[in-house]
């Protein structure tokens, strides 16, 4: 990883895209991973299974993002996930060193509502300093992030896919998330002033926070009036999507499988990857040849960003 990504610059965060300054007071540690502690103590892990994929394979995707952070796929695991609340599994894909076990992901990520869940692809995990980017529904996950930046990476996929098209796709480059956002006086943290769709995925952490602690958000954040507007249309137009219950509804297909290594080596048997007559498919996005990370320091403030090419 280290003779790839030497090859590409890591940049401090460029802020102030938005023209709104951050709230004051400031959230603990000026940013959202003071959220997260919250966020576990009241969402409950979900009931599941997991299964290793057959020898040799991997899915598209995933070996897309390993081989573009410099990474063999010959070192990644690609495990299934089966949760108790959703008919289809999640393919996910982790590599050997990964700070994050199988059972830290599948704790962290089964935490988060099911209909939220559901518009995820597939996550990758890999070691390194701990930064986190999202690229055509999918999600890479570099070192010990914690449950908040699972929150913030989904949100990008919620902002393509979880609201009526007609209030503007993604939802928070729409007149009725612009409209509200006009009628605040703040953002949540330098990284939320970066672009509108940082700046939703900022308040899907803040709205998740909001719904499952007792008492919402001004619990953490006694000036909450000045970006009620924001979170508020969040959790209003996005409905049921971020409570916890219910099961899921619809789900992306996995990328295809191809093998990890192009040299002949011993396959298992092709996974397949067919979605379940339960669920309906949701259009994936088409992964783009790069992907944009976001750097956080030991506190989980974001502190720098840089591009993998893919």
């Amino acid at each position: 990883m280290a003779s790839k990504l030497s090859l590409l610059s890591v940049l401090p965060l460029v802020f102030a895209n938005l023209n709104k300054p951050v709230i004051q007071p400031n959230f603990p540690g000026n940013g959202l991973a003071s959220l997260g502690q919250g966020i576990l103590d009241h969402l409950a892990p979900t009931q599941s299974t997991w299964d290793d994929w057959g020898a040799g394979w991997i899915p598209q995707d995933c070996k897309s993002l390993a081989q573009g952070a410099g990474l063999s796929p010959n070192d990644i695991i690609p495990f299934n996930i089966h949760y108790a609340d959703c008919a289809q599994t999640w393919t996910f894909c982790r590599h050997k060193n990964s700070p994050l076990s199988e059972v830290n992901i599948i704790d962290l990520f089964g935490r988060l509502p099911v209909r939220m869940r559901q518009f995820v692809r597939h996550l990758v995990f890999i070691p390194g300093n701990k930064s986190a980017g999202s690229n055509g529904d999918n999600v890479l996950m570099v070192g010990p992030v914690d449950i908040t930046v699972f929150a913030h990476e989904i949100g990008h996929s919620l902002d393509s896919h979880a609201f009526d098209p007609s209030y503007g796709v993604p939802f928070s480059t729409g007149n009725v998330w612009v409209s509200n956002y006009n009628l605040d006086s703040a953002v949540p943290d330098p990284y939320a002033q970066s672009s509108q769709q940082e700046n939703f995925a900022q308040h899907t952490v803040i709205s998740i926070y909001d719904k499952a602690v007792p008492g919402g958000i001004g619990t953490i954040q006694p000036n909450w009036q000045a970006i009620f507007h924001q979170y508020a249309t969040l959790e209003g137009y996005i409905g049921d999507i971020i409570i916890p219950g219910g099961t899921c509804t619809h789900r992306l297909t996995d990328s295809p499988p191809v093998t990890m290594a192009s040299k002949r080596r011993a396959l298992g048997p092709k996974p397949k990857v067919a979605l379940s007559p339960e669920v309906e498919e949701i259009e994936a996005i088409p992964m783009k040849n790069t992907i944009t990370m976001t750097s956080f320091d030991e506190a989980g403030k974001p502190n720098g960003s840089y591009v993998i090419n893919l």
